[in-house]
């Protein structure tokens, strides 16, 4: 004669659940602490080497008098201090998207605080709301095109785009010889390209974690997926 078990799982109740998310809040808020760590620290460690970087250059250029061995040293070291920028850009992009899933996971938190306790809604200052529009409530920031370049990628995009301009410019002036006005219009010209490449590359990352998230809360209730 075969039994038949039924899968019976417990049921938390009210204090359980609430002690469940709050637990949760707070791993939420951890991980949110160490990805801005992770962030201030590549980009500490990006800008302390383009910052030496640039001292040896000037002391390169004041022994050799801007000669070749400049150029070499230039040449060698622009593209290596790039593809750090790169690879710093590119984490600092993954640790922000880290971030945000984190903060909204804890507006969703917050909105279920509300849902057992209505009357402490108006009380809570910060959004309660899952979708980007919440996310950026709480930043004090707007959906703006132009909100990457106060972030901390948009600082390294513009650092990055300036090393890819003098870059360029330096290689130029060995095959063409022309006024300096031509490089350094060819350097802007690299620094605005370089740079809008990253704010592309920054969108469609975001969109792409974007339209893997599943908005439970949506600042407006008729978007609600």
């Amino acid at each position: 004669m075969e039994e038949h078990v039924t899968d019976q799982r417990p049921q938390a109740d009210d204090t359980q659940t609430i002690t469940i998310l709050t637990t949760e809040h707070n791993n939420l808020q951890n991980s949110r602490s160490a990805t801005i760590f992770e962030a201030n620290g590549r980009t500490t460690l990006y800008l302390t080497s383009v910052s030496s970087a640039v001292v040896a250059l000037a002391f390169i250029g004041q022994v050799s008098e801007m000669s070749q061995p400049f150029m070499i040293f230039a040449l060698i070291l622009l593209p290596t201090l790039l593809f750090m920028g790169i690879v710093t850009f590119v984490r600092v992009i993954e640790t922000g998207l880290e971030d945000m899933i984190c903060h909204r996971g804890i507006n969703r938190i917050r909105h279920y605080y509300t849902e057992v306790a209505p009357h402490l809604k108006d009380y809570f200052i910060l959004s309660t709301h899952d979708d980007m529009k919440g996310y950026l409530q709480n930043m004090g920031a707007t959906n703006s095109p132009w909100q990457i370049l106060l972030s901390t990628a948009g600082l390294v995009a513009v650092i990055n785009g300036i090393l890819a301009g003098v870059f360029v410019a330096l290689l130029l002036s060995i095959f063409i010889s022309e006024s300096i006005l031509v490089y350094i219009i060819v350097g802007i010209v690299v620094l605005i390209v370089s740079v809008y490449v990253h704010v592309r590359v920054n969108g469609h990352l975001y969109l792409n974690v974007e339209n893997r998230l599943h908005i439970r809360f949506p600042s407006d209730e008729s978007q609600k997926k």
